[in-house]
């Protein structure tokens, strides 16, 4: 099977099985049971199962399917087995397996799966799992208990909340695929490279980048679901709408990709494009430079900068392309504002 990851990456991932990653945030505790990538065989099979900690799958690369029942766990002919990797957080961690196989798809809401694609498991969501025969499977994988420490005094009200939205979002009965997530895949890449590397600071670094992981999986969530108790009172598309205004803003004088701005407001640049459509009604790029137009609107009005001056802090290849853009998107010269 042809992989797409470096051999460091695979040696890495060796690595990574003989270092304590558990995590101490204030007011949280963060156990990882595991993080890896999985090679399936070709038509390899997870039958129905369910666990008592949060999983979450990246495919880096191959196809095959995803099923997750549709009802609830009550009052079926389930299990309890011990789980095959064993929890960092209970030794005992159980695993629940159906006592039927998967063979009645109609209980099932069954996604296709391709590179790029991401998944979360709650807490006792059953689901199946194979690889197709002839592009099998290559996952990265993370299992993990996230538990709040609401007497950690050292934590303040605001990690606090944030602990706890982050656990709603990670333990709802969450029944979604999503595509391209390439902020997943870089965190992945780095935490398997770090603990291959191991240079100094590289146990913290790794640590880091695994609550980030969890922070982009939450907001993943909150995207698609829109969740009104997350930040009562404030407009979701306002606030998106600032986390682009502010990524170009930081970067005015240089040249903005796409698929940069979309990284940094956590959408997938179909998304993004779709959003701001949308929002704004003209296309990402259109957007941009009305943007860098506004603050070099600006600049003319409250410094004596030149022209030329102003279109290389604002990202205009000269004060001609400038003018000429403002006089586009405003109906002005610069010498009449």
């Amino acid at each position: 099977m042809k992989l797409i990851m470096n051999e460091e990456i695979i040696l890495g991932n060796d690595k990574l099985k003989a270092i304590d990653i558990n995590t101490h945030r204030p007011g949280v505790n963060i156990y990882v049971d595991f993080m890896h990538i999985n090679r399936f065989q070709p038509l390899e099979e997870f039958a129905v199962h369910a666990h008592e900690n949060i999983e979450f799958h990246y495919i880096a690369d191959g196809e095959g399917e995803v099923g997750f029942l549709k009802s609830g766990t009550n009052n079926l002919n389930m299990v309890q087995l011990p789980a095959k990797v064993k929890s960092a957080r209970k030794p005992l961690l159980k695993e629940y397996r159906l006592l039927h196989d998967m063979e009645d798809q109609g209980q099932y809401i069954v996604y296709k799966l391709k590179k790029g694609d991401a998944f979360l498991n709650p807490p006792g969501q059953l689901h199946w799992q194979r690889s197709s025969q002839d592009s099998p499977l290559v996952e990265y994988a993370l299992r993990f208990s996230f538990e709040e420490i609401p007497e950690d005094e050292s934590a303040g009200k605001y990690f606090k909340k944030e602990n706890s939205i982050i656990n709603k979002l990670l333990n709802q009965d969450i029944i979604q695929v999503t595509e391209e997530n390439d902020e997943v895949r870089r965190i992945f890449d780095s935490v398997f490279l770090e603990a291959y590397c191991e240079m100094p600071g590289y146990i913290t670094k790794i640590k880091n980048e695994i609550y980030n992981l969890i922070i982009v999986i939450a907001r993943s969530i909150w995207n698609k679901r829109k969740l009104k108790y997350f930040v009562p009172g404030v407009d979701i598309d306002k606030r998106r709408l600032r986390l682009i205004e502010d990524y170009v803003n930081a970067n005015l004088s240089s040249t903005i990709r796409i698929e940069d701005l979309a990284r940094n407001t956590y959408m997938s640049q179909r998304s993004l494009s779709r959003f701001v459509k949308q929002s704004k009604g003209v296309s990402v790029h259109k957007y941009i430079v009305q943007i860098r137009v506004n603050k070099a609107v600006d600049y003319l009005s409250n410094t004596d900068m030149t022209l030329a001056e102003i279109a290389v802090l604002t990202g205009f290849s000269s004060a001609y392309h400038l003018s000429s853009t403002i006089k586009k998107y405003i109906g002005k010269n610069p010498s009449e504002l």
